[in-house]
């Protein structure tokens, strides 16, 4: 993002507008007021105003335009000479330096901002660049909102990955929220971005990601994701690791929750049960829309702690472009929750933008897939001693659910 800066004009590196609007106020007070009545001292609020904004010169320059104006208002008002004079100039000095100490030290600070946000603003797209309008059969919009001001990552992460024949989508929610959860959110984000190229299997991609998070030291946290595949006939599988379920949004006008069987276990969880996801088949016919979200958005809660009705806020996300739709629902949600703390809230809507799929509620024609292995994840140069991970995949937890299509 590029911050606007004012240009000086040609003395504006000298002499400050607003430091100058405020000696000439002060005059026009002392003119009304009459002789009887000297603000003199007053004319040191110029410099001090300069400030706010001007550099060092710019202050020192507004000071001495002060002083001026000061002495000439006191020789036309017949008091130049007498001892009100000479405080005044005192009071216009002295605050002038202090005030160019102050300008300076601003303008350090300035500088070192300035530094601090370049920093941060490609921090955050290493860690989350922007997604592209249009992804092999997908229009894709997307939207965040981050407990932490200012910042466009956090607690929630999502990403899109052109793979052959189609897409795969993650969206993911890592416990507690703000600028404290990056490092986990990044690490995920990597490890999903790695690995969904390469896997031949969605599962795959899950593991991969459950064993980079097994890898972080010292990290007590979980994370709650779904994963989806979007093929370029409109065959779309989710897998749930305990995430709110994403929303399809008909063209035809209809709402379905893409809920599966059984909501899978968080990543971080496996030595609590076994990692298997749950699972969810459908199709999509062109037009056909997926709303993917993180607890950010159906947990938002009005005055009367009421939670936002998504499915009435569905209508939303029809009869315009993809990133319309996001921004109107982005808008409504936080008119329901203005009187909520910030939280973070990720949205992602994908618009499936291929021919008609026949025979939606079709069964998944790919065979169930077998067990993945300990070789498979390349456990024996695994660093972590004790993983869970690997007692789940000795017991089968490898095999993903089996579920009917929608």
């Amino acid at each position: 993002m590029r911050h606007h800066r004012e240009t000086p004009g040609p003395l504006g590196e000298y002499v400050d507008r607003r430091g100058v609007c405020a000696v000439l106020c002060v005059a026009l007070c002392d003119l009304l007021l009459g002789w009887e009545v000297r603000l003199l001292p007053l004319y040191a609020a110029g410099p001090a105003v300069a400030a706010t904004r001007a550099t060092a010169r710019g202050v020192i320059g507004t000071g001495v335009f002060a002083a001026l104006f000061a002495l000439v208002l006191a020789w036309y008002g017949q008091v130049f000479g007498t001892r009100r004079v000479l405080p005044a100039l005192v009071a216009v000095v002295l605050v002038t330096g202090f005030a160019a100490v102050a300008a300076r030290a601003r303008a350090r600070q300035e500088h070192r901002l300035a530094s601090t946000r370049a920093v941060a603003e490609a921090a955050q797209r290493a860690i989350a660049p922007p997604l592209p309008g249009t992804e092999g059969p997908v229009r894709i919009a997307a939207a965040y909102d981050s407990a932490a001001a200012g910042a466009r990552v956090g607690g929630d992460f999502c990403a899109v990955v052109p793979v052959q024949g189609g897409v795969r989508v993650v969206m993911g929610d890592v416990q507690g929220k703000g600028l404290g959860t990056v490092g986990l959110s990044a690490a995920l984000l990597a490890a999903f971005r790695d690995s969904a190229p390469s896997e031949a299997r969605l599962e795959g991609v899950g593991l991969r990601m459950a064993c980079a998070m097994q890898r972080l030291p010292d990290e007590e946290r979980f994370a709650t994701m779904v994963l989806a595949e979007l093929t370029d006939g409109g065959r779309t599988t989710l897998l749930g690791y305990g995430h709110p379920s994403p929303l399809v949004i008909r063209a035809d006008g209809g709402t379905t929750w893409a809920h599966p069987r059984e909501p899978g276990v968080p990543l971080g969880l496996a030595g609590l049960a076994d990692l298997r996801p749950g699972r969810w088949h459908g199709r999509l016919d062109e037009g056909d829309r997926v709303l993917f979200h993180t607890d950010g958005l159906v947990e938002a809660r009005d005055a009367q702690g009421r939670f936002y009705p998504l499915e009435t806020g569905s209508a939303l996300l029809r009869g315009a472009p993809p990133a319309e739709c996001v921004e109107r629902l982005r808008g409504d949600v936080r008119d329901h929750a203005a009187h909520e703390g910030a939280d973070d809230r990720a949205l992602l809507l994908v618009e499936y933008a291929g021919g008609p799929a026949p025979g939606r509620g079709e069964p998944d024609a790919a065979a169930p897939p077998g067990p993945l292995t300990r070789a498979h994840l390349g456990c024996e140069v695994c660093p972590v001693p004790d993983c869970p991970l690997v007692a789940s995949l000795e017991t089968g937890g490898g095999r993903a659910r089996t579920h009917p299509t929608e």
